[in-house]
């Protein structure tokens, strides 16, 4: 799940990325890009006629960093494969640096680009 902290650097991340939708690509992830769109504690993945959500939220660690964490639709649990990132803007876009195995193990070092840039080059 994707968790947000709506405030400071937080609150603009997330208004950022449920301003518009994006293309995901990652490392690890061998098929075409997916198109992305984030609404207030969710993230769906849609690709072709496949669409998965989860529960997201952004979160400003101490060191100063923000961390991008996905996990199930219903919620963040201990017991599900919780996926972290720590998330920063680069131009228009977003880097995202796994943190945690699982996000290591399914999708490596990832980007989100605006859907109109992307579908521009």
């Amino acid at each position: 799940m994707l968790l947000v902290n709506l405030a400071g650097c937080g609150a603009s991340i997330s208004k950022d990325l449920e301003s518009q939708k994006w293309e995901f690509t990652a490392q690890q992830v061998k098929q075409p890009p997916s198109t992305v769109m984030f609404d207030g504690k969710h993230v769906t993945f849609i690709k072709g006629d496949n669409c998965q959500t989860y529960g997201y939220k952004i979160k400003k660690k101490p060191n100063g960093s923000t961390q991008l964490i996905m996990g199930k639709k219903s919620g963040v649990s201990h017991r599900a494969p919780i996926k972290n990132f720590e998330i920063q803007k680069s131009a228009r876009s977003y880097k995202l640096k796994p943190t945690n195995k699982f996000a290591k193990h399914y999708y490596g070092e990832a980007k989100l680009v605006p859907l109109k840039d992307a579908n521009s080059e």
